[in-house]
Formats: structure tokens, C-alpha cells, sequence
């Protein structure tokens, strides 16, 4: 059994770590109306939020919901300015503990790892072994159940700081003791311990030879077609059984056919960017030269946003599609 680590809620409630995490919590948007009003009063807040903090309790404890469609639609749970500072001084108590739980092939919401280096790291197991399997879990972070959720951070952690992690999982509501709101800190580092144990499992399997997950996304290889056809219904099951999770039907071929990873088309020897990123750069593109045609930006200005669209590609890259599409400047599919 793992060890537990203890979280007081004094320690989580102390003013230099509120102040720290209100400093985190507004980094980069101090121009929003809301936040300069809470740093307005930063002293006050910060005692407020502190002793909302040491009682084990969120300062607010309620979420605003909307739908957004990116390209499918969801419903994002946004949580007040100051239950989010509060979510910074709980996960700087949390994230190194749950962070030496998670395998080295686990690459979401961790420093040092990223987009980038899971599609790297799925390009080289690509070249190692001639069959992959991409499964992905149908409408996770609504289906993560709570109680399950509960079990295994008190595996991880003791104290009287469960009583916060409670209420922030509680906070979200959900149905039927389901759900983690899409978009807060809490909900990506509970959400990405929460398959952990899936990832462990896997692994522990004869057939499975290497793995790569990216939140709910996992890439699987093995030495043939049939092992991970045997594997398949066993992992799904596991993942209704132990975690309450349904997936979607999961894809199995050959490496060198080349998988769809994190919006990248993957191959032993070669990266290109999925369509949606390939229309993404282009909109971008289009929108950023109507702007310049317009007067709107300078050269200069122009230059600048072209580097910034090039990210979209990234880490998959095309010089001679990108100049294709600098040369028709419209936006259009080429």
C-alpha cells in the first residue's frame, strides 16, 4: 500500500500560501474586471479565503455552467475567482504526491511533460512495436465517480484536509455522485490520478509491451493482433468493474498505418497535423491577414502572429503545405 501523506488544513489556510496562490490564480489576466477587484482588496480576500480554507471548506462552493462547442460539445463548470485561488492552495499541497503516483508514460497536467513529448514518446514506441490499440473513454470527466474517487485519494492522503478534498468534489454536483467540472485544477489532477490504477493494470498484462495515456486517451502496443484483441475486453471490463467507466469502440491496427494521437497522425518515421489542426492554422491565418489588409497590424505584427499559428502544427510540421497556404492567403483548403 502506498504511503500516506498528511495535508492539515492550517498549513493549506496559511496566509503565505493563499497569497501565493491568489498570485497564481490571477497570473496573466489581471486586466479582467474581476480580478482586479478581488486584488483590490488582496489583504482581505486572502483572510477570507485562508479561513474558509482552515474550517474545510471552499469559500464559495458553487460552479457557473455553459456550453462551449470545441468541435464537440461540452458543458464547462466554472468555479468562482475564489474557490480557484482556493484550488491553487489545495493542489500545491497535493500535486507533488499525486505527481510520484502516476507512471513516466502518463503525460497530462505534469511539468516536464505536455502534448509534445506524449507524441513523441507514442512515435517511438511506434517503431518498436508493429501493432497499436487507441481506446478512448467516453465522456469521462461526467462519468468519474466520486466515491471511487474518494477511496483512492484517501489511499494517498490522511488528515483533516480529506474533509476539503470532500467539498471540492462535492462542489461539482453532478448526478448520481458523478462528475468533475470540466476546466478546474482539482478536476485535471484528480481526473488524471483517477486512471492510474488502469494504467498499473495494463502494463501488468503479458500482452500489453508498451503504453502511453494522455488523460483519458491511451495508446497500447504489442506484438500482434491477436494479444491485444485477448487484452481489449479484458481492459474494458476492468475499467466498468473497478472504475465505473465506459469507452468508446477502441481502434486496433498496425503501428506503420499511423494512429491519431493529441491531433497528431502518428507513423514510425513521420508526424502530420490531424484536420482540425491543419483548419485551425488556416483560420488563423485568413483572420490574421484580413487584420493586416485592413490596417489593423503592422508587418511586424503580422510576422509575429504567423509564428504564433505555426504552434498549431506543432510538433508535426509541413514547410511546404504551410508556404502553399501563405501563397493562396485566403484560408482556403489546399
Amino acid at each position: 500500500m502506498a504511503k500516506t501523506r498528511a495535508i492539515r488544513l492550517n498549513e493549506i489556510g496559511d496566509w503565505h500560501n493563499v497569497a501565493w496562490a491568489l498570485a497564481r490564480a490571477c497570473r496573466g489576466k489581471r486586466r479582467n474586471g474581476a480580478v482586479q477587484r478581488l486584488l483590490a482588496r488582496s489583504d482581505e480576500a486572502i483572510s477570507q479565503i485562508g479561513a474558509a480554507l482552515r474550517a474545510g471548506a471552499l469559500p464559495v462552493g458553487r460552479l457557473r455552467a455553459f456550453e462551449i462547442h470545441d468541435p464537440k460539445r461540452r458543458i464547462i463548470h466554472a468555479a468562482p475567482l475564489e474557490d480557484r485561488v482556493a484550488h491553487h492552495a489545495l493542489v500545491r499541497h497535493l500535486e507533488p504526491h499525486l505527481e510520484r503516483a502516476l507512471l513516466p508514460s502518463v503525460f497530462a497536467c505534469r511539468v516536464g511533460k505536455g502534448v509534445h513529448a506524449a507524441i513523441h514518446h507514442a512515435q517511438q514506441q511506434a517503431r518498436r512495436f508493429p501493432w497499436v490499440m487507441h481506446l478512448d473513454i467516453a465522456a469521462y470527466f461526467p462519468s468519474i465517480d466520486h466515491a471511487v474517487l474518494r477511496q483512492q485519494l484517501a489511499r494517498r492522503f490522511r488528515g483533516e484536509g480529506l474533509r476539503l478534498i470532500d467539498a471540492v468534489i462535492a462542489a461539482h454536483g453532478g448526478g448520481e455522485g458523478k462528475g468533475l467540472p470540466i476546466g478546474a485544477l482539482t478536476s485535471q489532477h484528480f481526473a488524471n490520478h483517477y486512471l492510474n490504477v488502469a494504467d498499473r493494470w495494463a502494463l501488468a498484462q503479458p500482452e500489453v509491451r508498451a503504453h502511453c495515456r494522455y488523460m483519458d486517451d491511451f495508446l497500447l502496443w504489442a506484438d500482434d493482433r491477436l494479444a491485444l484483441l485477448r487484452f481489449r475486453d479484458r481492459f474494458i471490463d476492468y475499467l466498468a468493474g473497478a472504475l465505473c467507466l465506459r469507452v468508446k469502440p477502441p481502434l486496433i491496427q498496425r503501428s506503420d498505418q499511423g494512429v491519431c494521437f493529441c491531433g497528431i497522425h502518428i507513423k514510425p518515421h513521420s508526424l502530420s497535423a490531424s484536420r482540425r489542426r491543419r483548419r485551425r492554422y488556416r483560420q488563423a491565418l485568413a483572420r490574421w491577414q484580413t487584420a493586416w489588409l485592413a490596417g489593423e497590424i503592422d508587418a511586424l505584427m503580422l510576422q509575429r502572429t504567423y509564428d504564433a499559428a505555426r504552434a498549431i502544427l506543432l510538433p508535426a510540421d509541413d514547410p511546404v503545405w504551410r508556404a502553399q497556404c501563405m501563397r493562396l492567403g485566403d484560408g482556403l483548403d489546399v
